[in-house]
């Protein structure tokens, strides 16, 4: 009868064998899946107008096992009957999101002008991972109801002009009385110059204290009959001092939202970039200046805003 004995210098080579797989499956199962961001909510207003402000809020998750790089998130409206007829709203940046992690962010956009009244979708896709069209993206949301697109005029703007340059009249008044100093007296021949070289600036797109002649504020007040120079105490003070500003509406950088119908917003706007600057806060906050006057000029693109001081 014959035996087979076993053959254990096999064996060491068998439990290598078994390790080795069980370290692959492991491997396996432990490879990273990264960031994966994904829209869990989306709402928004149920009646909107074109030139108007929209507002809603997005949810986002982070679904992966990595932390996210910085996202950009797109809300935008499109036409059921026209898919390729779609406006964005507005472009929300994404923070860096933790595995797991959950956040709610409000959003506010500018509906556009050029849309016609009718129902649209309101839809949001993340860019780093997203697209618009449905059919080739899982990271797209929209608001199960359609939004009803209705017209309503826009303020006039001559409304909006006037809103904008009573708030810089209120508002650089209120900066110097928070600042112990007296208020100035509103000057309607400083308000025509700073009216006027608002429009020039406006028409021609640019921004500096110097205007096509060469002339900078003081030689265009006496342009006008202006006197440059008054008596102060302890001597004579010579000169204009001129606050110049241009600003959109919309989403604008270092500012955020600015309501394109609202000229308080916009005014208000333009005072915070001024008195954020060193400059131009010395002229509002000028304990020398008696007198002020300011004028604004759209262009369709920026308004333009000009204070003088004297």
């Amino acid at each position: 009868m014959n035996h087979t004995l076993p053959h254990y210098q096999d064996i060491p080579l068998l439990l290598i064998l078994v390790l080795l797989l069980i370290s692959l499956c492991s491997s396996t199962s432990a490879v990273s899946t990264g960031p994966s961001l994904e829209i869990t909510g989306l709402s928004g207003e149920e009646i909107a107008h074109p030139g108007y402000p929209y507002t809603g809020t997005v949810t986002i998750a982070n679904r992966g096992d990595q932390t996210s790089g910085i996202a950009s998130l797109y809300v935008f409206f499109r036409s059921p009957g026209d898919p390729d007829l779609n406006a964005t709203i507005c472009v929300i940046p994404v923070d860096p999101m933790q595995p797991g992690q959950s956040i709610s962010l409000p959003y506010i956009g500018t509906v556009s002008s050029d849309l016609f009244p009718g129902e649209y979708q309101v839809y949001a896709y993340i860019k780093a991972t997203g697209s618009r069209d449905p059919e080739k993206t899982g990271i797209l949301a929209r608001i199960p109801s359609p939004v009803s697109l209705t017209f309503q005029p826009l303020p006039n703007q001559s409304v909006i002009n006037d809103e904008i340059i009573a708030t810089i009249r209120e508002s650089t008044n209120e900066n110097r009385i928070h600042e112990g100093l007296r208020p100035l007296i509103w000057d309607e021949d400083l308000a025509r110059i700073a009216q006027a070289y608002a429009r020039e600036l406006a028409r021609a797109g640019r921004l500096s204290h110097t205007d096509r002649n060469g002339d900078g504020p003081s030689e265009r007040a006496l342009a006008f009959g202006y006197p440059v120079t008054k008596d102060i105490e302890g001597g004579v003070r010579i000169g204009v001092a001129e606050n110049l500003a241009y600003i959109g509406t919309g989403i604008v950088t270092g500012v955020g939202y600015v309501d394109p119908t609202n000229g308080t917003a916009i005014g208000t706007a333009l005072m915070d970039g001024w008195m954020k600057s060193p400059g131009h806060r010395k002229n509002i906050l000028d304990p020398l200046a008696d007198r002020f006057g300011s004028g604004v000029f759209w262009n369709d693109e920026y308004y333009y805003a000009v204070s003088e001081f004297w």
